[in-house]
């Protein structure tokens, strides 16, 4: 008879972060794997995150245990009218659960039934960091010049406990799709960076740059695809299938035209002069 009374739990992992200490950190080295002692845990991707399961089932029937030597499971008298049967007693009842010395009056499923199997399992879902973007010019672009864009992602770690162990999902971004909202879409296998950082004029190409052609407002939105990774209990470290799709922040570009004219003095200083 199974009867399942663990609690589920759902925890994300924003709660989670942070090094696990203590006793409840307990791990499975490799004679606890190599008696398959050590619960065995799950990954998929779920929930905005990776879902980790682990559980599982134990003998906890109740009704003491049988002396040594003894038959240890549930029995009745197949002979009641016979002398000389010895930790056995006359049962009318068949739910009455026979154990040698004793006996127990016992309802099937109730924890002292000794065919009981409890089943223990928990669940908690670790999402990673929310990507972020920027661009540059910041907030603006030129019509018919690039526009670089490019995003701050990076290969983490979330941990916690699972069933009292410690688990870990790592997540490393392994792509990044930009919608630039004028219709136009671009993929990249890095985020990018400035033109600073990449030792480039301005208005320079990119591997993540676009080039508006008409004037307007856009909405560009940017979602980094991570791959991930799980550790349970000290065990390997083991991946999971697929990608997992994570929004970063929106953010909105004016697009307009740009004219080259000859000042006397900066139009800051002298907005009244020729040109400004």
């Amino acid at each position: 008879m199974l009867l399942i009374v663990a609690a589920t739990w759902f925890v994300s992992a924003g709660l989670l972060s942070g090094p696990v200490t203590g006793a409840a950190a307990a791990t499975c080295g490799k004679f606890e794997q190599a008696t398959l002692s050590c619960p065995e845990a799950n990954g998929v991707f779920d929930h905005g995150g990776v879902d980790l399961s682990a559980g599982f089932d134990s003998n906890s029937g109740g009704g003491g245990g049988a002396p040594p030597g003894a038959d240890g499971g549930a029995q009745t008298d197949e002979n009641p009218g016979q002398n000389g049967d010895q930790g056995t007693v006359n049962v009318a009842d068949p739910l009455v659960i026979v154990r040698d010395p004793f006996f127990v009056n016992c309802t099937p499923g109730s924890p002292c039934d000794p065919s009981l199997v409890v089943s223990m399992s928990d669940l908690v879902n670790f999402r990673p960091v929310v990507p972020t973007q920027g661009m540059e010019p910041n907030g603006w672009t030129v019509i018919g010049l690039p526009t670089n864009f490019f995003a701050a992602a990076s290969a983490h770690t979330r941990s916690g406990l699972l069933l009292g162990f410690p688990a870990e999902v790592r997540f490393t971004p392994a792509g990044y799709r930009w919608a630039y909202g004028d219709g136009a879409t671009g993929g990249s296998a890095t985020g990018g960076a400035s033109w600073a950082d990449l030792h480039l004029p301005e208005f320079s190409e990119t591997a993540t740059s676009h080039t508006y052609l008409d004037a307007g407002d856009f909405v560009i939105a940017l979602t980094v695809d991570y791959s991930a990774q799980y550790r349970f209990a000290g065990q390997p470290w083991r991946g999971i299938g697929g990608t997992l799709a994570v929004p970063a922040n929106p953010i909105t570009a004016r697009a307009g035209t740009a004219r080259t004219v000859l000042v006397d003095r900066e139009c800051t200083r002298n907005p009244s002069g020729p040109g400004c």
